[in-house]
């Protein structure tokens, strides 16, 4: 019985000792798990802070482009503003006499008399005419600036989420959009039908695609400057390849060094000269992408240029 009891007391001990190391256990793993959590907490809030880092930095390559986009319908704006201050006063002239033949201030042949010295100046037809167009080219004015400076506000703007589900098409055009001046430097030809759904943060994506058209547009640059293009090309094909979307940005700029292949998407690293890029560009598609649980790759075509080649998940919802 004796013999029983001691070993009762051994397996209590024991037992006793097991769950203490396990509740030890238990509360360093709790306070572990709340660590990563503020460590990746932080990441996130540093990840998000480089990408809007990066947005800035793209702004700022894009201001001289968008300028440029702004003062375009601003030109013709003034001028037609100015038109319509010299049609003004045609226009309140004749008006005053009319109030002063209403008013009997002025006789029918007086009226007769001031309406046709007014007619050698105005032709109210084309007055008519002209006030139509003057209209309509600055409502298409106002109209263009608005749209410029929403497609920045919209990219610019920082966004801790803006998950949604949105087509590979719609990104594309908001970011040639917003480097509608600098592919003005090079033929752009995209083939992207509709309904090709992807889902995560529209703003980030359109940073991503944003990023990759930069590089092209640069290295097709620098090849027409070494006198190896005529003109630069990029094509963006997107295609259904089960289940991802495959995207192509295919260029004809003057290529990537093989050896530099493995390391692009290595932060801070870069071929162009130093002070000419942040080494940061392709660092951050690599990382919105995978964020997305998306790919990235990029290769030398046979003849001229790099092709960046992104496979993203489709939508499942």
């Amino acid at each position: 019985m004796q013999n029983y009891y001691k070993a009762y007391l051994r397996e209590k001990s024991a037992r006793d000792e097991l769950e203490a190391l396990l509740e030890e256990k238990t509360s360093k793993l709790y306070a572990l798990n709340l660590e990563l959590e503020k460590k990746l907490t932080i990441l996130q809030q540093q990840q998000l802070a480089v990408i809007q880092s990066e947005k800035m930095a793209t702004l700022g390559t894009l201001s001289a482009g968008v300028a440029h986009e702004i003062n375009n319908p601003l030109a013709y704006l003034t001028c037609n503003l100015e038109t319509l201050s010299h049609y003004k006063d045609d226009i309140n002239d004749y008006f005053e006499l009319i109030t002063q033949h209403q008013s009997e201030a002025i006789s029918d042949s007086e009226l007769l008399e001031g309406l046709n010295k007014l007619s050698k100046n105005i032709d109210t037809k084309e007055l008519v005419q002209d006030l139509s167009d003057i209209s309509q080219d600055c409502q298409e004015g106002c109209s263009r600036i608005s749209s410029i400076i929403k497609n920045l506000l919209d990219f610019a703007k920082p966004k801790q989420s803006d998950e949604s589900e949105f087509e590979i098409a719609d990104v594309i055009e908001h970011s040639t959009k917003l480097l509608e001046n600098k592919l003005k430097q090079v033929t752009l030809e995209v083939n992207c039908g509709t309904g090709y759904l992807i889902c995560g943060s529209k703003s980030n994506i359109t940073q991503a695609f944003i990023n990759i058209f930069v590089n092209g547009i640069q290295a097709c640059e620098e090849a027409r400057a070494q006198s190896l293009i005529s003109q630069g090309m990029i094509l963006v094909s997107v295609f259904d390849s089960g289940a991802n979307y495959t995207i192509t940005f295919k260029d004809n700029g003057i290529g990537i060094p093989e050896e530099a292949i493995p390391h692009a998407f290595e932060p801070f690293y870069s071929t162009k000269p130093l002070g000419e890029g942040t080494g940061m560009g392709l660092a951050v598609v690599y990382g919105i992408l995978s964020n997305h649980s998306a790919s990235i790759s990029l290769a030398n075509n046979p003849d001229s240029g790099v092709t960046v080649t992104v496979n993203i998940p489709k939508s499942s919802l």
